[in-house]
């Protein structure tokens, strides 16, 4: 079973999936579960999470650091910049993974018309292929988004003054290289590799960007002599 369909029945038919959920709702699983099946997209949507959760967790990494060290302490300013990124990180990753997801699917669907000598307009496989391309552009969208928002939200505390600005970098600094830590353990855990050396080598990556923004900082913010 892959990986978005075990989701969908997790545990097996339970009592509840069996007799609570109404036939509707199953029966849209059930070809939610068919698409998945058919499109093979679930190694594509996984791919599409972990990067894009690693660029939007170093993005927001970015930010914080590059405000910090410029000496902008104003939560206002870090939430305002994780929203507005989220919102082009999202839109961006939605779209560009949706159009290109679409095109190689129908290339893929015109190949097999040709082979098959067949028309697939509105078959199985076409809705398959156009379930796929959304699904897949969904989770490109939403994953940054949700791992900006990680590392936002200790600043909406510091906003609303249940702790202080120094206490909310501090952890959202924690939470973002904590993510970062977490992709790798989980990208080890698909390759069935060192789950703990992957999820170093994201910390790692996250580390040195911060080492790099403070030693950018320090070079270009020291006084002239």
């Amino acid at each position: 079973m892959s990986f978005i369909a075990s989701l969908l029945t997790r545990g097996g038919k339970s009592f509840f999936y069996t007799n609570l959920i109404p036939r509707r709702i199953k029966n849209h699983v059930s070809r939610f579960k068919t698409y998945l099946r058919i499109s093979k997209v679930d190694e594509i949507a996984r791919r599409y999470f972990v990067m894009n959760a690693f660029d939007g967790a170093l993005t927001m990494l970015g930010v914080i650091m590059g405000t910090y060290i410029s000496g902008v302490h104003d939560p206002r300013i870090i939430i305002s910049a994780g929203i507005g990124g989220s919102l082009a990180m999202g839109i961006s990753g939605f779209t560009g993974a949706y159009m290109t997801e679409l095109a190689e699917r129908k290339q893929k669907i015109k190949t097999l018309e040709r082979v098959m000598l067949t028309d697939l307009e509105d078959s199985m496989i076409e809705r398959a292929s156009m379930f796929a391309a959304v699904l897949a552009a969904t989770i490109d969208g939403v994953s940054p988004a949700l791992a900006a928002f990680v590392s936002v939200s200790p600043f909406i505390l510091s906003y609303s003054a249940s702790i202080s600005y120094e206490l909310s970098f501090a952890i959202s600094l924690t939470l973002t290289l904590t993510l970062l830590f977490i992709l790798g353990v989980y990208l080890g855990r698909v390759s069935r590799e060192n789950k703990v050396a992957y999820g170093a080598l994201m910390l790692f990556s996250g580390a040195l960007t911060s080492a790099l923004i403070l030693l950018m900082g320090f070079t270009t913010l020291s006084p002239l002599p």
